[in-house]
Parts: structure tokens; C-alpha cells; sequence
């Protein structure tokens, strides 16, 4: 049996599980429907996990046997040679269109066999409906794999492989996509992505059901946490990759793909906050099931923009119009059935919903909401501008960096605002006097930090500064405004661990670090979210150096000679070409370089010509970096010109590990947040 036969015979048979899973889980939903058929709904949702694993491992034996007999194992096999080429080839597994939706689907059905096992031997109504909207889920992501252009078993034709089965032609995967960011990034982000199927399917199964109480939430909050938390961390490292392979020069460019990735994070955020308050107060019902759709709806938008082929992208596939008309259905479908499903149980969802003043932690909540939604939406929208008709507002157009900076900027800094005045505010509100005590503190520490942050804008920020054609005074005012609203987010959360583990001391007769391990051990909801808090602060303090004061020197060396740049001098010391062991071509310019007369080492930028793309010109920069506390030193290497010189493009990003750290301390909070509580034994 071939390849093409067994892996479409797999996907032929986890599609007839998942349907008949929902068949069976709808009659045992009926007022009489039977135990046995309830049961049988959840083994047939393990069936269908176990075969689109084995249609999984299929794919998987291909690219690490290089099999190229599949089409889709031809094109997107890496050209990566040593100990490590295995992790690349199973990189292969998700490095294109088909395998990505084939490894999207099957983690689906990894999260639906999750319910299905929990609740297996428990008879809660609410479970048995959610797992019924996950393998309805499937049913469209299985039924996307059928269509050609997404099928991952296609035949390659025979003419193009030897009897030895060695490629005739020159197929490969991007060189781009060969490096360890691109191992971890995808697999994470659709972690993400099918996790927030949970919550989704939880929340339908709430207004399906009729109880609408926190259970639902109380069921799927933590695998909540966990896809965002998981969905972060695949953004992180996607920026990561196109700061260090892209060699633009930067970590977000705006692109369709890129903003499809943060969508259902920016909305997970209002999810996850609604879920808080549903959960503890019993309020913001609406909120959480809205932004639970929501959410799910821009995770198909992500799948939609880069399979549609309506919106230009260098991330997106070939155009597919079946593709185009199953995910543009599933996102109005989705949608359409959430607000009925509202407005239909809308006496049942109203609740604690309603606050007297805006500086207490439900206005707080409330504005987060909203504030993420606004974001996402205008985002979702100036990114499918291109494609939408001439007479709506900027329709036909394709809006650059520039126009989503002048948004997020001053929108983002309102959010981190608001997400680090919230931790300090009372549910109700207590007034002026009582949130003074709580703020005098950190806002004292807020000013110190702000003094130094200005003293760091005015030393290692300023001298990057490239003059704007638009109003540089507002530039600089937004970024002060930036720099005094993160002290304030970096101040808080620390005041807070300080003066609980205070507090605990005294208390406990505990040590002050004793008391704030106690601390993170034993509140981690809570201390989790201050560690995000923090994270976040930092963030905003990187994201105004790295984006906002960035210098760029473009220039053409041939071997002896010396550019300056700021403070540096760098000199090319020579040009090496090496042939490693796969065939691939190397080319590394290699500069001296000094910092204010002090010499401070080497930098090797490099350009490779991966062996099986050469005659296609097709090759991928790996750049250099200095790094420093206050700014990062990029140099990427182009190749040479007429004139048979080096040409380099070095840059200066200010602040720019401060991105990176944040990010690092936002996924540790995140994770703390997430980590399940210990169950108190029965007695």
C-alpha cells in the first residue's frame, strides 16, 4: 500500500470517527439520551486522535526516511547536515501548507481526546456538549485536508525521482526556515491556536446547555492560560527568528501573517480577565463567552490569510478558493451562532456586570476589555484592507508600519496603563483616600525608575534617534509617556511582592525571602499575574528604544577599509568562502571592530547558499550582534556588489534585550499563573 493510499485512508477514517463522536454525543445530549451513547462519543473522539496520529507519524517516518515519493516531503525537506538534521527534518513536518494544517488538526484532536478521557467516567452535561463542538471543529479542519491544494499525501510525479529515490530536481525547504527558531516557533503557535478551541467549545456548550453558570469556566481556565501562555511564546520566538534570520532588521514588521499570529492573543487577554471575574465575582458572563467566539474566530482568521491568498503576506500559501469559502464560513458560522446563542440566553447571562466608579477593579476589567477588542479589530481590519472593496474606508490599500505604530503606540501605553493601575484598585471601588494609600508607594517608586529611564532615553536613546518627516516632538513625547507608564508597571508589582512578603513576616514569623517564596509557591494565580505585569513593563520599555530610536548605516567595504558608525569603527578584514560537508556554499565578510579606539572583538555576518536551491538564487543571512545592557549592534551581510564590495547594513537598536527579558519574565508569570493548584486529599 502506498503512502498516498494510507494517509488518506487514515484522514477517511478519523473524519467518520469524529462525525459519528458527534452523532453519538447529540442523542446522548437528548433528555433521554443513554450512558452508553455518551461513552461511545468519547471513545470515538480517542479514535479520532488516534488515527490522525498515526496519519501524523506517517508524515513524520517520511521526512526522517526522506521519503520523497510525497509531494509535500520533496518540497519542504531541509538540506541541514550533523547531529541535529533530524530535529530539521521533523521541522519539515509543519514547515508548509499542508503538513501545518495536517499538525493543527491533530493537535485539535489532541486537546478533544483530553476531554474525552477527563471526562470519560464523569456525566457532566456541559463536558459532553463541549467535546461535541471540538470534533465539529475537527470535522472542518479534516474536511480542509481533502481539499488538493492542503492534502499532504499528494504523490510527487514519478519523472522527478531516480531509482535510487533521489530528487531530479531542486526542491527544498526555504533556507530561511532552517534554523532552531523555526523548530519551536510553529509548533507552539498552534499549540496556542487549538488550545483556544477549549475555551470556545466550553463556552457554546454553556449557552447550548442552559447553565450558564462559572462551570464552564471553572472546566477550562487553565487549558485557557495555557494555549495564550503557549500562543505568546510562539509569537516570542517568530521574533525572534526574523530579528536574527530575517535580516531586515527587526523582530515585527506588520506583516498579515505576522499580525493573524497576535489577534487571539490581544483578545485572550480581555478572555482571560472576563474568565477571572465570571469566576469570582459571577459578572462579565456575556463578556467571556463574547471574547471566548471572538477569540476563536481571529484563530481562524490567521488559518483564512494565509490559505485564501486574499491578503499579500511572503509568509502566505498559493491562493485556494475552496480554502477561501470552508474558513470564511467557519469564522461568519462561529460567529453567527455565538451572538444568537447570547441573545437567546441573555436573561440567564445577566450579572455583576455593573460598576459606580471607573477607578475600581471592575471598570479596570472593563476597559481591558474593551481596549483589546478595539485593538484587534482595527488590527484584523487595516490588515484585510487590500482586500476589501474600493468604497469601504481604506479598502484597496495596504497599510504600512507606519500607520500600525501610530495606533499601537498610544493605545498600547493606555493598556499598560490601565493592566498596572488594576492589581491596586477594589472591587467596587473605595475612593480617592483608600487608593491614594495603596499608590503612594509604588508611584514614589515610579518616579525613580522614570528618572532613570529619562537619563537612559537622553544617553542611549537620542543619539539612534532618525529624524521623522512627522512631528519628532510628538514622537518624543510618546515615548517619555511610554518610559513613565512602564516605571509604573515595573514599580507596582514589585511594591506588591515586597509588601506581601512584608506583611507575611510579620505574620508568620518568617524570613522576608522565606515569606515571598511562600508567596510564589502558594498564590500563583495572583503572583503570576504581578510577574506578567512586570514582564510587560519591561516590554514597553524595549519596545520604545528597539522601535522607536533606530539607526541604520548602509554601506560598501572592499577588504582594508573602515566605516564608522556612532561610536564604533568597524573595518572588513576579509571576505572567506567555504563549502560545508551537504554542498552548501558559505560566504562570512569578517570586520574588526572598535568601540571608541577599544578594540571589542570580531563580528562574521554571513550569506548561505543552501546546494539544492544555488541555480535559484535562493539564499538566507545570518547576521551578527553585539550586545550590550542599553542596545544591540546589527550587522547583516548582503553579498557584493559590481565593484566586488561587501555589502553591509549595520544598525542600532536601543534597549533591545529589554524586549527579549520581559518577554522571558511575561511567559515565567504567565506559567506560574497556569500551574494547576494541588486537590486536598480526601479524608
Amino acid at each position: 500500500m502506498d503512502l498516498q493510499v494510507l494517509g488518506n485512508g487514515l484522514l477517511v477514517m478519523a473524519s467518520i470517527s469524529a462525525i459519528s463522536s458527534i452523532a453519538a454525543l447529540a442523542f446522548a445530549s437528548l433528555e433521554n439520551g443513554s450512558e452508553g451513547a455518551r461513552k461511545a462519543g468519547h471513545y470515538l473522539s480517542l479514535a479520532t486522535l488516534g488515527f490522525t496520529s498515526l496519519a501524523v507519524l506517517l508524515i513524520v517516518s517520511a521526512f526522517l526516511g526522506e521519503n520523497f515519493t510525497l509531494q509535500y516531503v520533496a518540497y519542504n525537506h531541509p538540506t541541514t547536515v550533523g547531529p541535529w538534521a533530524w530535529l530539521y527534518r521533523l521541522s519539515g513536518v509543519w514547515a508548509g501548507r499542508e503538513g501545518s494544517l495536517l499538525f493543527w488538526e491533530w493537535l485539535i484532536a489532541a486537546f478533544a481526546g483530553w476531554i474525552a478521557y477527563r471526562f470519560l467516567h464523569k456525566g457532566e452535561r456541559i463536558a459532553t456538549a463541549a467535546l461535541g463542538i471540538m470534533n465539529f471543529v475537527q470535522m472542518f479542519f479534516l474536511s480542509a485536508l481533502f481539499i488538493p491544494l492542503n492534502n499532504p499525501f499528494g504523490l510527487l510525479p514519478p519523472q522527478y525521482i531516480d531509482a535510487n529515490g533521489n530528487l531530479l530536481i531542486e526542491a527544498a525547504m526555504s533556507p530561511l526556515l532552517q534554523t532552531w527558531a523555526m523548530i519551536a516557533h510553529p509548533p507552539t503557535l498552534f499549540i496556542g491556536y487549538a488550545g483556544l478551541t477549549v475555551p470556545f467549545a466550553f463556552a457554546l456548550a454553556a449557552l447550548f446547555t442552559g447553565d450558564v453558570s462559572k462551570r464552564w469556566v471553572e472546566l477550562s481556565d487553565r487549558i485557557t492560560v495555557f494555549s495564550w501562555l503557549m500562543l505568546g511564546i510562539g509569537i516570542g520566538l517568530g521574533a525572534v527568528w526574523a530579528y536574527i534570520e530575517l535580516a531586515f532588521g527587526g523582530y515585527w514588521a506588520w506583516d498579515p501573517v505576522e499580525n493573524a499570529s497576535m489577534l487571539p492573543w490581544l483578545t485572550g487577554v480581555g478572555l482571560l480577565h472576563s474568565m477571572t471575574v465570571y469566576r469570582k465575582r459571577g459578572g462579565f458572563r456575556a463578556w467571556a463567552i463574547f471574547m471566548a467566539a471572538v477569540t476563536f474566530v481571529f484563530v481562524l482568521l490567521g488559518t483564512f490569510i494565509v490559505r485564501s491568498g486574499v491578503v499579500s503576506s511572503v509568509h502566505s500559501f498559493e491562493e485556494d478558493p475552496l480554502s477561501f469559502w470552508l474558513f470564511l464560513a467557519m469564522m461568519v458560522g462561529t460567529l453567527a451562532v455565538a451572538v444568537i446563542g447570547i441573545v437567546f440566553r441573555w436573561e440567564k447571562l445577566k450579572g455583576n456586570d455593573s460598576f459606580e466608579r471607573i477607578f475600581s477593579k471592575e471598570g479596570s476589567y472593563y476597559f481591558n476589555n474593551v481596549i483589546m477588542l478595539i485593538a484587534a479589530i482595527l488590527m484584523a481590519y487595516l490588515t484585510m484592507a487590500q482586500a476589501f472593496p474600493s468604497w469601504m474606508p481604506g479598502g484597496g490599500m495596504t497599510f504600512g508600519a507606519a500607520t500600525f505604530n501610530a495606533l499601537a503606540r498610544p493605545l498600547g501605553i493606555f493598556y499598560i496603563l490601565v493592566m498596572a493601575v488594576c492589581p491596586i484598585l477594589s472591587w467596587g471601588g473605595a475612593g480617592w483616600p483608600a487608593f491614594w494609600q495603596r499608590a503612594k508607594w509604588p508611584v514614589v517608586g515610579a518616579g525613580i525608575l522614570s528618572t532613570a529611564f529619562v537619563a537612559i532615553w537622553a544617553l542611549a536613546m537620542m543619539p539612534y534617534y532618525t529624524v521623522e518627516a512627522d512631528a519628532p516632538a510628538l514622537h518624543h513625547v510618546t515615548a517619555l509617556i511610554g518610559l513613565i507608564t512602564a516605571s509604573l508597571a515595573i514599580s507596582l508589582p514589585i511594591y506588591l511582592f515586597v509588601d506581601g512578603a512584608r506583611k507575611r513576616a510579620a505574620a508568620k514569623g518568617e524570613s522576608f525571602f522565606s515569606a515571598l517564596g511562600n508567596i510564589l509557591i502558594k498564590a500563583r494565580t495572583q503572583s503570576g499575574g504581578y510577574l506578567t505585569h512586570l514582564g510587560m513593563g519591561i516590554i514597553l520599555v524595549g519596545l520604545v528604544g528597539s522601535t522607536m530610536y533606530v539607526k541604520t548605516y548602509d554601506v560598501n567595504l572592499k577588504v582594508g577599509e573602515k566605516t564608522e558608525a556612532s561610536a564604533y569603527t568597524f573595518t572588513l578584514k576579509s571576505l572567506d568562502e567555504k563549502n560545508v560537508t551537504n554542498g552548501d556554499v558559505i560566504y562570512t565578510s569578517v570586520l574588526d571592530v572598535t568601540k571608541n579606539g577599544k578594540d571589542i572583538g570580531q563580528a562574521k555576518p554571513r550569506l548561505v547558499f543552501p546546494i539544492q536551491l544555488q541555480s535559484k538564487q535562493q539564499s538566507t543571512q545570518k547576521v551578527a550582534l553585539i550586545q550590550e545592557p542599553l542596545k544591540d549592534v546589527f550587522i547583516s551581510f548582503a553579498g557584493l556588489d559590481s565593484q566586488e564590495r561587501a555589502v553591509l547594513t549595520i544598525k542600532f537598536f536601543p534597549m533591545q534585550w529589554w524586549v527579549w527579558f520581559g518577554f522571558i519574565i511575561t511567559i515565567v508569570g504567565s506559567g506560574l499563573a497556569m500551574w494547576p493548584k494541588r486537590t486536598p486529599k480526601a479524608a
